[in-house]
């Protein structure tokens, strides 16, 4: 059993996550987490987090407080959780890719937000995105009601932690995903569109710059339909680089199928990105005819 210490009173997202990650370091079950500012408490704590004015990963200690804290290149100070994470994050999550990915879109946001740094300009709309350190924000005992702060941090950790085993989880099927693209990327003789038994993101296409579309099943779960998809220009576009014809926009079964000829299709998405059949016979004709 390893004693985790943290700072007790009030709770931020970096010493949420921390926490959270460490026991799935180390197993749920396996740590005892005290929340304590007392220094003999902290002292003896084989992990201590957020707390103590030590960063020593060789001691196991991951504080940021103190003077001479390390800031990343990118001039993000780590916070708690990126400390942890930095050393942990590979083990934790199962791959150095999938650790980078979540360092990337969920450690370095929390730990910009707990150091003061401010990732965003309001535009003209003056709407301000909900934060995830709302999200943990708002699982502290309402003013006035005399709640617990340690009962409202553990509450907070366990919704940490199902959040990192989804993303971890999701992160990993995104890393497996991107690899069996890259297998019938390269094993297609025409690279123009691919073919997957799987649904895929067509999303994760864009690096390849001769994909047009991609096709595979709708939802086998619910249907037995398949599905062409446009691959957009870029990452920061909705445009694809190609579309089905204008005069199949948003046209649904007989009415597609008498316009374009294909005996069994579904649907064209009015924005002309998205074609489906009743096989994938019927999606290729559709690719073939605009390709």
């Amino acid at each position: 059993m390893k004693t985790i210490v943290t700072h007790s009173g009030s709770f931020h997202s970096d010493d949420v996550f921390a926490v959270a990650t460490l026991q799935l370091l180390c197993g749920t079950q396996e740590v005892n987490i005290i929340r304590s500012r007392d220094a003999a408490v902290i002292s003896s704590g084989d992990i201590v987090v957020d707390v103590g004015g030590v960063y020593n990963p060789a001691l196991k200690r991951f504080d940021h407080h103190q003077n001479g804290a390390p800031v990343r290149d990118n001039g993000v100070p780590y916070a708690a959780f990126g400390l942890v994470w930095r050393e942990y994050g590979v083990e934790v999550a199962g791959s150095v890719e999938v650790a980078d990915e979540i360092e990337r879109i969920l450690v370095l946001p929390i730990d910009a937000g707990d150091t003061g740094m401010s990732l965003y300009s309001l535009s003209h709309t003056a709407v301000a995105p909900y934060e995830l350190y709302q999200v943990i924000g708002s699982f502290a005992p309402v003013w006035g009601s005399g709640g617990d702060k340690d009962e409202a941090f553990f509450e907070a950790v366990a919704f940490a932690k199902a959040l990192l085993v989804r993303m971890i989880a999701q992160k990993t099927a995104e890393q497996n995903m991107k690899q069996l693209i890259a297998d019938t990327y390269t094993a297609a003789a025409d690279k123009r569109y691919l073919e997957f038994d799987v649904s895929v993101s067509a999303v994760a296409c864009i690096e390849y710059p001769d994909v047009q579309f991609i096709i595979s099943p709708d939802d086998p779960t619910s249907n037995q339909n398949w599905t062409a998809t446009a691959v957009r220009k870029n990452y920061d576009s909705f445009e694809s680089r190609v579309m089905f014809p204008e005069s199949w926009a948003g046209l649904r079964e007989a009415e597609l199928q008498a316009v374009s000829g294909i005996s069994d299709a579904v649907f064209c998405h009015k924005a002309r990105f998205l074609f489906v059949a009743g096989s994938k016979e019927g999606v290729v004709q559709a690719v073939k005819m605009v390709g």
